[in-house]
């Protein structure tokens, strides 16, 4: 064996922070295309689309790995049903939630899971959080309050605003379930088993439900936005592996909050919709606590164990 295939590869921080920033942008275009179908289809159907097509670009991804089509053989089936489960929760209520709020304020809320992931896993992974993180999570916590302003909902009577608000935040939360799911299950799994698994379970879920809440598509075009909708989440999830094969995820994480900025650029060009202002200031708390978070698990991770 020579020198050179002994070394450790070396990380391609640019490149992944490319990779990452195509992968948002791509995404952003995703949570538009959701935005737009979902005021004619129902969240079953774009929950299929969305799943079954991405499985065409993941397979492609799955074939140029050295095992081939052996990825799809899951080593852990039980923790696989957990990751799916919350998953389609997550798809389901964040889907929903772009019917009744901005897309802007929805994705704003949705950072919210970093901060949920901390909080859940001193309970479910028995990490240790110090002060520091516990207060970042309390900030983060703020944030959120600001962006659903529940006082101001409430006496408004905004029943649409609200049910947005609690369909977002209940999809963070899920979300943040997932992403503990995501850490036990990679200790044995490889990345694009847990992306095939997932695909695949949303789609073969939502095809009992098919039959009653099917809308037949009324044109071309909305036929090519439902394809998109599956092939533009697939190809962003290739590129978003590819980031975190190139670069070490505390280079590459920080620029996923970039998608908040295209989602709203996106939802501005095609409706003129603005996010609102409570929403950009506790997405702003949001993001200062979840960048304050990578950092601190960054240097915990570092760290030489005692």
């Amino acid at each position: 064996m020579t020198a050179a295939s002994t070394a450790p590869r070396q990380d391609r921080i640019l490149l992944g922070i490319a990779m990452m920033l195509v992968c948002v942008c791509l995404f952003a275009v995703v949570h538009v295309l959701v935005k737009f179908l979902a005021a004619r289809y129902a969240i079953a159907q774009l929950m299929f689309f969305r799943s079954g097509v991405a499985l065409l670009p993941v397979l492609l991804l799955m074939l140029r790995h050295p095992r081939g089509l052996g990825l799809m053989r899951a080593r852990r089936p039980l923790g696989h049903i957990l990751r799916s489960g919350c998953g389609m929760f997550a798809m389901a209520t964040m889907f929903a939630a772009f019917r009744y709020l901005p897309a802007a304020d929805v994705i704003a809320i949705n950072f919210a899971a970093p901060i949920f992931v901390t909080a859940l896993s001193v309970p479910l992974l028995g990490e240790r959080v110090g002060w520091r993180r516990w207060t970042a999570v309390a900030v983060g916590f703020c944030g959120v309050l600001i962006m659903l302003q529940p006082g101001a909902l409430l006496a408004a009577g905004s029943a649409d605003a609200a049910l947005g608000g609690a369909l977002a935040l209940a999809s963070a939360f899920a979300y943040a379930f997932v992403v503990i799911a995501i850490r036990q299950l990679a200790r044995d799994e490889a990345g694009e088993t847990i992306v095939f698994v997932y695909m695949a379970a949303v789609a073969l879920a939502m095809l009992p439900v098919l039959p009653f809440v099917w809308i037949t598509p009324e044109s071309a075009r909305d036929w090519a936005l439902l394809i998109a909708l599956g092939l533009v989440g697939g190809v962003a999830q290739i590129f978003l592996t590819r980031a975190f094969e190139c670069a070490p995820p505390v280079a590459v994480m920080p620029f996923e909050y970039f998608s908040l900025v295209a989602t709203a650029f996106l939802a501005w060009l095609i409706w003129t919709e603005l996010p609102s202002s409570g929403g950009m200031a506790g997405a702003a708390l949001v993001i200062a606590s979840g960048l304050f978070i990578l950092f601190r698990e960054a240097r915990t991770a570092r760290r030489p164990p005692p």
